[in-house]
C-alpha cells in the first residue's frame, strides 16, 4: 500500500503511520539540489518528523539510511546532519533502531549528475573490482541487508552497521517460506 503524504506537513498525516510495526526510511537530498536549507530540511526535519509519527503511532522497529562518515560534530554539512539525525532518533526510544551507514551507493540514478558519474566509473573500474566492500555499496546488496536484517532475532536496540556489516548481512542464506511465514506472522 501506498501513501502519499506532504512532508511539511507531517503531523497532519498520523493515519499514514499507524498500525505498522516497522518503518524503513530512505529519505535524502544533496546540497546541490537543494541548497543548505533544503538539505537540512530533508535530511534532518522531515527524518525525524517521520520517525517521531512513526514511533507515537506504535513502530517498534525503525530503518534509517544514513551514510558512511555521519558524525554531529563534523565540520562537513553533510556528515554532520547525516549525525545529528542518527543522534536525534536514538533519544526516540524505539524498540529497535537500525541505521545503515553505506559507502558510495553504486546506483543508476535518473537524474545528470556528472561527478558523481564520473566518480562511480571511477569507483566501478577500480576500487570495486579489487575490494568492493572498501568505498562502494552496490543497491542490491544494501536492499537485501535491510531485508534481512529485518528478521533477524536478538539484535540490540540501536545498532549501526557500516558498509562491511551490509554486505555480511547481504550473504545470509535467505529463508525458508515457512521460517519467513513466521517472521512475517510475528511482525
Amino acid at each position: 500500500e501506498q501513501r502519499q503524504i506532504d512532508f511539511e506537513k507531517i503531523d497532519d498525516y498520523p493515519e499514514a503511520f499507524h498500525g505498522a510495526d516497522m518503518h524503513f526510511c530512505c529519505l535524502g537530498t544533496t546540497r546541490g539540489k537543494s541548497g543548505v536549507e533544503g538539505f537540512r530540511r530533508v535530511d534532518f526535519d522531515y527524518i525525524v518528523g517521520v520517525a517521531r509519527l512513526a514511533k507515537q503511532e506504535g513502530c517498534k522497529h525503525f530503518h534509517l539510511l544514513s551514510s558512511l562518515g555521519a558524525d554531529s560534530h563534523s565540520l562537513f554539512l553533510y556528515n554532520k546532519v547525516k549525525g545529528q539525525t542518527e543522534t536525534a532518533l536514538t533519544q526516540m526510544s524505539f524498540e529497535r533502531l537500525s541505521i545503515y551507514r553505506p559507502a558510495m551507493l553504486m546506483v543508476d540514478r535518473t537524474e545528470h549528475r556528472p561527478l558523481e558519474n564520473f566518480a562511480q566509473t571511477i569507483m566501478r573500474n577500480t576500487v570495486q573490482r579489487i575490494a568492493p566492500e572498501w568505498m562502494t555499496t552496490p543497491i542490491d546488496i544494501l536492499a537485501r541487508a535491510m531485508y534481512l536484517n529485518s528478521f533477524t532475532k536478538d539484535r540490540p536496540s540501536i545498532e549501526i552497521l557500516d558498509n562491511h556489516a551490509l554486505f555480511r548481512l547481504s550473504q545470509q542464506q535467505t529463508f525458508t517460506t515457512k521460517e519467513q511465514s513466521q517472521a512475517t506472522d510475528e511482525s
